[in-house]
């Protein structure tokens, strides 16, 4: 049976996984409308701009979160080992 932290751990996950699900389909709209509309523009540039910017900051927001994880994992493991170490010498 998993105790509650693994339980929410999960479930942080799942939301993270949607959140990005969703990230990732309004920069998919965004980026088509802008590609599309590149295509009969007298000035095409700025919309190529909007296209490519909105993927860099899709990929920043991915790279900024999965960064974010790593450190509370880390931390998490670190408060682990702590917490073992602690109760290890409690009974000696």
């Amino acid at each position: 049976m998993a105790c509650s932290s693994e339980v929410a751990d999960r479930k942080i996950r799942l939301f993270n996984v949607m959140k990005t699900f969703v990230y990732l389909v309004f920069t998919c709209f965004i980026s088509t409308g802008a590609f599309m509309g590149a295509l009969y523009s007298k000035t095409p540039m700025l919309l190529y701009a909007v296209g490519f910017g909105i993927w860099a900051l899709f990929i920043w927001g991915v790279y900024r979160r999965m960064k974010k994880n790593d450190e509370r994992r880390s931390m998490e493991r670190q408060f682990s080992n702590f917490m073992r170490a602690n109760r290890r010498q409690q009974r000696y």
